[in-house]
C-alpha cells in the first residue's frame, strides 16, 4: 500500500505582518518540520553546515554557498547531515509576497529585469560565488530583526539587492572565463575578505588574469583609487568599527585591521578620519 508523504502548506499570513509584507528568519536545520509548499517566494541561503534539500520527488546535497529560488508551490524541507550540534545546517530565509514586491518595483527605476525574474516560476540553484550573499543575508537578517528608524525602506532596499544580484547570476554565464568585471569583482570582495593579511598586487593581478599593469589602471578605473588606498580603507573602517564598539586596546585593533607598525597605523587613520584613534573613540 502507498504511503502518502505528509505537505504542510504555509501562508504568508501567518508571517506577514500588516505593514511588511517579508519575512526573514535564520533556522537550525532539524527533522522537525514537515515537508512544506507555500503561497509565497522563498529565496533559501545556506550559511552552514551541509545536509539534503528535497523538493518533490527529488533530492539536492546542500552545502555552504547554496542558494534556493524557490516560487510558489513548490514542495521542499531541508534535512541536516547530522543532528550534532558541531555539525548544524544553518539556512536564511527570506519569503516574499510577489504582489508587494512587484508593486515596489513597478514605481523603481530601471526594475524591469527584476519585475520578468519575478514572473518565473522555475526553480532555482545558484552557488555564491564571493560571499556577497552571506553577507546581504546577514544584514537583511539584522535590519528585520532591529526596530529602529527606516526598517521597513532598509529591509525593502536589502531585498531589491538580493534580488538584483541573483537577477546577475542568471545573466552573466556560468561556464568558462567569467568576464574581466566579474574577476574584478572577486578581487574586491577578497580585500574586504582578507583585509588584516598581505595582499599583494601581483596576487590579484593573478586572480585577475592580467598584467599587474593593466590591473592597477583597471582597478584605479573601476573604484577611483589605488588597490593600497582601497585597502587601507577598508583597514580603518573596521578600525574605527572596533574602536566604536569593543575596548580593545588600539594596539591590538591596528593588528588585527593589518598594521603591524603603530606608528604607521595612527598616521594612516589620523590621515583617513582627521583624529587619532584615541580621539575618535572618545571625542572630547
Amino acid at each position: 500500500m502507498r504511503v502518502e508523504r505528509r505537505i504542510d502548506l504555509l501562508r504568508g499570513q501567518e508571517f506577514f505582518s500588516s505593514a511588511l509584507p517579508i519575512y526573514v528568519n535564520r533556522v537550525v536545520e532539524s527533522y522537525d518540520l514537515h515537508e512544506h509548499r507555500h503561497d509565497f517566494l522563498e529565496i533559501s541561503y545556506v550559511s552552514e553546515g551541509s545536509g539534503t534539500h528535497i523538493m518533490g520527488e527529488s533530492s539536492l546535497p546542500v552545502n555552504q554557498g547554496d542558494i534556493f529560488w524557490l516560487p510558489v508551490g513548490t514542495s521542499h524541507v531541508f534535512r541536516p547531515a547530522s543532528l550534532s550540534r558541531q555539525q548544524p545546517l544553518i539556512v536564511y530565509n527570506c519569503i516574499l509576497s510577489i504582489e508587494a514586491v512587484v508593486s515596489t518595483l513597478k514605481s523603481f527605476p530601471g526594475g524591469e529585469p527584476l519585475l520578468a525574474m519575478l514572473s518565473n516560476q522555475e526553480f532555482r540553484h545558484y552557488k555564491d560565488p564571493y560571499g556577497e550573499f552571506q553577507r546581504m543575508f546577514q544584514r537583511l537578517h539584522y535590519e528585520y530583526n532591529t526596530i529602529r528608524s527606516g526598517r521597513e525602506i532598509a529591509i525593502y532596499t536589502d531585498v531589491i539587492q538580493l534580488l538584483l544580484f541573483l537577477h546577475r547570476l542568471d545573466a552573466e554565464p556560468q561556464d568558462g572565463a567569467a568576464p574581466l568585471s566579474i574577476r574584478l569583482e572577486a578581487v574586491l570582495n577578497e580585500l574586504h575578505a582578507r583585509f588584516h593579511s598581505r595582499i599583494t598586487v601581483k596576487e590579484m593581478a593573478l586572480k585577475t588574469g592580467v598584467s599587474q599593469r593593466q590591473f592597477l589602471r583597471l582597478f584605479s578605473r573601476q573604484t577611483g583609487m589605488t588597490m593600497s588606498d582601497y585597502l587601507q580603507a577598508i583597514r580603518i573602517s573596521e578600525a574605527c568599527e572596533l574602536l566604536r564598539t569593543t575596548d580593545r586596546k588600539v594596539s591590538d585593533i591596528a593588528s588585527a585591521v593589518g598594521y603591524q607598525d603603530i606608528s604607521h597605523f595612527y598616521a594612516i587613520f589620523k590621515k583617513k578620519t582627521g583624529v587619532a584613534p584615541r580621539s575618535f573613540r572618545r571625542p572630547i
